[in-house]
């Protein structure tokens, strides 16, 4: 399976903001999300061989995996999930982060409450990026302008800007520090 690149990761602005904070329903008549797949095309990828797909009730995207917490298309969580996190595994430690919490990653014990997961590491910088869960469930990380870079997938944020987080990515603070993603 191909690495997604910058494009993939819409290393841009965020998605839009939908009024509430709450995301959008899905469109009239497509709660349920078994749908059956078009006849006239065949099985669609993600299809079980009973010939039913499982689709994203939001973006109608055929999803590759059921059970996944949210929808690799749109990075929407999907329907009963509960409570999402975001976990990050380092090789130092587990952080978690809940919806509406804001986490800094980096070496000042003053800007960082989990620096000691990264003080052995003299590359990380002592602000180095924050990342969070927004309360539609999308996990996000923004490089605070540090020295050595924040990588999503090998790939090198910019400058304060914001990349979505999906589950399974490989985030690197510097050469030294990655930890694998989990949305759960």
């Amino acid at each position: 399976m191909p690495q997604p690149g910058p494009a993939d990761h819409g290393f841009g602005a965020p998605p839009p903001q939908h009024g509430g904070g709450q995301p959008p329903m899905p469109p009239h008549g497509r709660e349920a999300t078994l749908l059956p797949p078009d006849q006239n095309q065949g099985p669609r990828p993600g299809a079980d061989p009973g010939g039913t797909a499982f689709m994203c009730p939001y973006c109608e995207a055929v999803l590759s995996n059921p059970g996944a917490a949210q929808c690799e298309s749109c990075l929407r969580p999907l329907p009963g999930k509960g409570t999402p996190i975001l976990r990050v595994q380092f090789p130092t430690g587990e952080l978690k982060v809940s919806v509406g919490q804001h986490l800094v990653l980096g070496r000042d014990a003053g800007q960082s409450p989990v620096a000691s997961t990264f003080t052995q590491y003299d590359n990380v910088s002592r602000r180095h990026s924050t990342v969070w869960l927004d309360p539609s469930g999308t996990a996000w990380v923004r490089d605070e302008g540090s020295t050595n870079g924040t990588f999503v997938n090998g790939e090198r944020l910019p400058r304060g800007v914001e990349a979505p987080l999906r589950d399974g990515d490989q985030l690197r603070l510097a050469a030294d520090v990655t930890g694998t993603v989990q949305l759960a």
